[in-house]
């Protein structure tokens, strides 16, 4: 399917190569080892600094390749790709009983957003925010929600940044997690000064 699109921006002086476009497709069967390859990049970045966070992308359990299994089923991951390739992935849920149980009011919920690391520093994260609030925009939901881990400070300290209030707290799989929710109207700062 078509992906959508962002107008080009440029980021100077990051030593990589410098996204001029962006786009979210819908991951096929056939990109499952890519998404594998990206969540254990990004937990041996982890762990390489120190951070306890995602260490189960290392070797996942069974439950986790199921849960990857099922959201590509589901059409549920993106893959985020630019005129480099695969820059990142992304899974949106339309509604998430495991992780906000009691949440009945329409929302997107947004899990594993990774960027491959070659294109960091060049405001990604938040552009692939913004692009997905466009998305639920276009179906009338107005809510992105999504959750970090407790101990993950800088994590939870970029989504504030983002526009992210923290609505409440939860466990999944014995790990605290803070529950973040922004309406989709309220950009990024980083998109709103592009």
């Amino acid at each position: 399917g078509r992906g959508l699109r962002v107008k080009p921006y440029h980021v100077s002086d990051t030593g990589r190569g410098t996204v001029t476009e962006l786009r979210l497709r819908t991951a096929l069967a056939s990109d499952r080892d890519a998404i594998f390859g990206l969540l254990e990049s990004a937990a041996s970045w982890l762990r390489a600094r120190g951070i306890d966070y995602w260490q189960n992308w290392l070797a996942p359990p069974a439950h986790h390749i199921r849960w990857v299994d099922d959201g590509l089923s589901a059409g549920e991951f993106r893959l985020i790709e630019g005129s480099d390739g695969v820059l990142g992935c992304v899974r949106l849920q339309d509604s998430d009983p495991l992780f906000w149980p009691d949440a009945t009011d329409p929302a997107g919920y947004v899990h594993s957003l990774t960027i491959d690391r070659r294109f960091t520093g060049q405001g990604l994260g938040a552009r692939v925010l913004d692009l997905i609030a466009s998305e639920l925009a276009v179906r009338g939901v107005s809510l992105l929600r999504l959750d970090c881990g407790e101990s993950a400070a800088g994590l939870q300290h970029y989504y504030e940044s983002l526009g992210f209030r923290p609505v409440g707290t939860t466990a999944v799989d014995g790990e605290s997690l803070v529950l973040y929710e922004r309406n989709g109207a309220e950009r990024s700062l980083t998109s709103a000064s592009s």
